[in-house]
């Protein structure tokens, strides 16, 4: 290795990739929430770039994850659920970083992300997905955030220093089913007496609540010079909005509007409305250590000033479930989503599997509370175009399938992902 190559690699910055699972960018204070659930990720907002309206590709952990770590649309790698394996031939962000001369490692806590099961591990140096299987005889299906924060401040103070590092740290606490600690209650006590949705809400901030205090912890170990931070969530969460508790089987805006922000040098705090969406995730990480994506990833670098104002974004989903019949999955891979849409301007075209649609003009109804289908039929025509262009240009891959290990199975069932 040459001198001068040496000094190159040495000068590259450390790019943190941050993550936490299940967290509506409406349910942090950064994001307009009226109830304290995330100090220090509303401090690492003030001092970063945030990202008004980004959305998810697919609604589920292993799919949206997928997109942000490929620059893929999930259909184009079959990841279109948990449960499916990412295709081998599939450049990862994690093995340019590699290759460029990163020390790289993650800090897993989901079972749908663990390296036998998702195959997303490769590039990493290290991926420690070795959390707990076994909890009084069952399997526990995630690692809890304190126990995230240990391993990564482990790992940070183990690095390789003769080398910049790229890791992917994430936490898993704002999935269901949801616990409730006695020591953060930003909604209040989830009584007996109450209804679903509120104690559902005040268990799900409880947890989110409980996630910011160790992701402070990692913020606080973090070297800031020389470091980019982007942080981000993988899908959002209904609760009880449209009558839906969960997520994955809707494209409503609870589910798809997740939070972005990036952190480091020459990076001018401040808030954008400029659109993002999952699949420039990747593109940007790379960005931010100066390397060229793969051939074929789609992504764009949203700090580029010339990141549109206007783009249209098709998002869908094909059901969070995994079926446990053998030749499901083939069989699955030739269905069409369950549902489609697109957001553009400010306007939300949603198709079911019988191509009903619904309209929403999310600028002024960000709740998607009233549906404007039947009464503007050329918005309807005109977004379904762009719906439609998509579908016939992005292809489908047929799913990978997984052998899905007892183990694995019983963890998706608690995570509410087996039929």
């Amino acid at each position: 290795m040459t001198c001068v190559v040496l000094a190159a690699i040495l000068a590259a910055p450390n790019v943190v990739f941050l993550s936490v699972d299940t967290l509506r960018a409406d349910h942090l204070g950064c994001y307009g929430y009226d109830k304290p659930t995330s100090p220090n990720i509303d401090r690492l907002a003030d001092e970063s770039l945030v990202f008004e309206d980004c959305v998810c590709e697919v609604p589920l952990t292993a799919p949206s994850f997928g997109s942000m770590l490929t620059s893929l649309y999930p259909r184009m790698t079959g990841t279109t659920r948990n449960g499916l394996r990412m295709p081998g031939y599939v450049r990862t962000v994690a093995e340019i970083f590699r290759e460029a001369g990163y020390s790289t490692f993650c800090v897993q806590s989901n079972w749908t992300l663990k390296a036998d099961l998702f195959a997303i591990d490769r590039g990493f140096d290290l991926y420690d997905d070795a959390f707990h299987q076994k909890r009084w005889g069952v399997v526990n299906p995630e690692r809890y955030a304190d126990e995230v924060t240990d391993v990564a401040l482990d790992r940070l103070a183990n690095v390789d220093t003769s080398r910049p590092f790229f890791c992917w740290i994430h936490y898993s606490d704002p999935h269901a089913p949801y616990r409730f600690h006695s020591t953060h209650q930003p909604s209040g006590r989830p009584r007996f007496w109450l209804d679903s949705p509120t104690k559902a809400r005040a268990k799900y901030d409880s947890e989110v609540a409980f996630a910011d205090e160790h992701v402070g912890r990692l913020l606080a170990a973090i070297p800031r010079e020389n470091t980019f931070i982007l942080f981000v969530a993988d899908h959002g969460e209904s609760l009880y909005e449209h009558d839906y508790l969960g997520h994955g089987r809707r494209i409503y805006q609870t589910s798809l509007h997740i939070p972005l922000m990036v952190r480091g040098p020459n990076i001018e705090p401040g808030r954008t409305p400029k659109p993002a969406r999952a699949i420039d995730v990747g593109t940007t990480l790379l960005a931010l250590a100066g390397l060229v994506p793969a051939p074929g990833m789609l992504g764009r670098n949203i700090l580029d000033a010339d990141l549109p104002t206007s783009r249209p974004r098709v998002i869908e989903t094909y059901g969070g479930a995994v079926p446990q019949l053998p030749g499901a999955k083939a069989l699955m891979a030739e269905r069409p989503p369950q549902r489609i849409g697109v957001l553009l301007d400010g306007w939300k075209l949603i198709l079911d599997e019988n191509q009903r649609p619904e309209l929403f003009r999310i600028a002024e109804d960000p709740m998607e509370e009233e549906d404007l289908a039947d009464r503007m039929a050329d918005r309807v025509a005109a977004l379904r175009h762009f719906i439609e262009e998509w579908d016939s240009t992005v292809q489908r891959l047929g799913m990978d399938q997984a052998d899905l290990t007892k183990d694995d199975l019983e963890a998706l069932k608690s995570l509410g992902y087996l039929e």
